[in-house]
This record gives structure tokens, sequence and C-alpha cells, in this order.
């Protein structure tokens, strides 16, 4: 494994992010990249088995068992962002390195590649067959890695921002507009109830399951949704939930259960969304969001749930369509977050009940965070 911390910077939907090589081998490790995928020189590659992965010296996975078009192979296994990075970390001089068989690069930008004793191994670019989305992933290694931190995430958010609020406030908008930016792009393109029903459903789409989520939501209207049922909308995406390390309350079977159900009970949710945010700009904040968790949602979400709905797709999508919804986001409660969130909060002093912006703006300091622990 290279001792290198590397780290790119992307620009995602909803703001910058970092990524590290971490991320990218997690998700190898976990057996969530299985392929087929297409190499740069053209052939097949599937993943029978990710192998052991190496936090010693030499290669990220050890005996790797592949399928390079019809043969079956058993090798080692490299990961890196770019491809640029085989040179740089000397691995073609490198005789550990000698028994890969696959390069793995997350980004497009290939060349071929050498190891010390002449062999070229295959190169595939993992972005466009990776199983989740990328700023998704990117979050959750961040957060994994400072699980039980609180104090370094506070420290964090301190050396980031010397005025607190202001500096979590700003940061928090930035990633609003950006939301609402994205969801009136997408209201643009298929229509304000389209939108309505997609971004819901991709956002209950809890550990990894947001990509599986969309494709469900982009096949079939809610009407259909409905028609077809739960078992037949949870199995159409059958191998593609991610569901280790799920509660129960996360699983993809359960929340997709609960939006069907809202559609049952409210089928004209949507248009009484846009009713209710109308009324946004001079409503009170607590006894409006009660009218939209029992009424209009149906009290079908638990609080927490339906918050996070309102904060990732109802707010952004109606303030893309004309209404001022910046401060009802910025003060909403802010929905399901890391336990860790709230901990660094107090930490830095913040008081009396979570904001969504507190929540958000140190988010965004820990997207943006370079990982401290080396990859050894």
């Amino acid at each position: 494994m290279s001792t290198c911390d590397r780290v790119e910077e992307l620009e995602g939907p909803y703001g910058p992010f970092a990524i590290g090589e971490r991320a990218i081998q997690r998700l190898w490790a976990a057996g969530e990249v299985t392929g087929p995928m297409a190499t740069v020189s053209g052939r097949t590659v599937e993943v029978l088995a990710p192998g052991d992965w190496n936090r010693g010296a030499g290669p990220d996975f050890l005996g790797a068992e592949l399928r390079l078009d019809e043969r079956r192979v058993r090798g080692d296994v490299e990961i890196h962002l770019r491809s640029s990075d085989w040179q740089a970390h000397q691995h073609d001089r490198d005789p550990n390195f000698s028994g890969v068989v696959l390069h793995a690069v997350l980004l497009p930008g290939t060349k071929d590649v050498t190891t010390a004793s002449g062999h070229q191994p295959e190169t595939v670019v993992l972005l466009p067959y990776l199983p989740r989305d990328l700023e998704d992933l990117a979050e959750e290694d961040a957060l994994l890695e400072l699980r039980g931190r609180a104090g370094e995430v506070a420290s964090k958010v301190q050396a980031a921002e010397g005025v607190l609020l202001p500096g979590l406030r700003r940061r928090a908008l930035e990633r609003f507009r950006r939301k609402a930016k994205h969801a009136k792009a997408r209201a643009k393109a298929i229509g304000w109830d389209a939108a309505c029903h997609e971004l819901v459903v991709e956002s209950l789409g809890h550990g990894g399951n947001r990509a599986a989520m969309s494709e469900l939501a982009r096949a079939h209207s809610p009407e259909e949704m409905v028609l077809l049922g739960l078992d037949a909308l949870y199995m159409e995406k059958c191998g593609r939930w991610r569901l280790r390390g799920l509660r129960p309350a996360g699983h993809p079977y359960r929340r997709l259960a609960q939006y069907l159900e809202l559609n049952r009970r409210q089928p004209t949710w949507r248009e009484q969304v846009r009713l209710w945010g109308a009324d946004l700009g001079h409503a009170v904040l607590t006894s409006h969001r009660r009218r939209l968790h029992d009424g209009i949602l149906g009290c079908v979400f638990p609080d927490g749930r339906a918050d996070t709905l309102c904060i990732n797709a109802l707010l952004p999508l109606l303030h893309a369509s004309g209404q001022d919804c910046e401060r009802a986001w910025s003060d909403w409660p802010p929905g399901n977050h890391p336990e860790d969130i709230d901990q660094a909060r107090r930490l830095l002093g913040l008081a009396g009940s979570s904001r969504n912006f507190e929540v958000q703006g140190i988010l965004d300091v820990i997207r943006r965070s370079v990982p401290t622990t080396p990859l050894a």
C-alpha cells in the first residue's frame, strides 16, 4: 500500500468535497465493486473476490480473484485516484508490485503502467462502475475516520472558521443554494411533481442505497410504484442494495414501504407540499413543521427522517420554484445525523437545540477535510 495520503478535491452537485484513496479501498474491500467492467485495453474484468486488504508495504489488495474475459486469474490489485500515481509512487521500480494484475483508478485519464518485472497490468477506470454516489462515499469515509473523535471534529471546525456561527451559516447556505440549483435543473427537465418524487425517493436511500432508489424513482411514477407493490419494487434492485451495517430503520425495504404508504394515504401530497411552501415565509416554523409531518406526510416517517427529507429535497425544491426558504432551511431541525456531530457541537460551545445550519456547516468542514490518518 502506498504511503501517500492521496486526496482529490472534486466538485459535486452540492459543492466541493475531498475524497481519498482509502474511501475507494473500503468500497473494494467490502466487495461492492464487482463489474463487469471494461479495461483500458478493451478486455472485460469481473471481481470474483477482492483479495486481502494489505495495510503494509506492497499492493493494496493481495490475492484477488478476477475474471479477465473468460480466463480466471489470481493476483494483486493496486488502487489509485489517478493513473499517474503509479509512477509517482515508483511502483514501476518496486518488486513488491510485480504481482499486480489490475491497476484500478478512480478518475479518467490513463496510460499503460509497467511493473519492475516488465509486466503490464490491466487498467480499469472505476468511476463509471461505482455502485454508490461518490460524494456520499466521501462523506461516509470522512465520518467513519472521525467516529469517536468529536474533539478532532471540533478542532477542525475551529481551525476552519475563526468566527464560528457566521462561518457555519455561510458554509451551510452555500450548500443549500447548490441544492436548490440542482433541484431547479431537475424540475426544469422533468417537471416539479416528478422532481419532487425523485428527490424524496433518492433521499430515502440511506447508507449507500441512493443510486438504486434513484433508478426506481426514475423508472416508475408514484402511481406505478403503488401498483407494482413493495416486493416487486424491492426485487427489481435485488443485488444492488447495500445492507451491511444498516439498522432496521434504514433498510431499503422499510424505506420503500414508508414511501408507498405515503402515496396510499396522501396521493396528492406533492400538490399539498407546494401549497404548504407558499405559506412558509410568514408561518411559525414549529407549527408549520408539524403541519407538514402530521398532515401532509401523514405521520408516515419518524420526525428525524421527515426532517431529513425536508432538508434534502422539499425545501431546496420549493426554493427553486420561487419560495424564499433560506431562513427555514437554516433554522430547521437537522434531521438524522451522526452523534459525533452533536458532541462536536457541544465542544464548540453551541447550546440549545441543534439548528440545521450548524450541523450542515460542520459537515461541510468534514467533507472538505484531508484525512488525518495515514494510509500506512
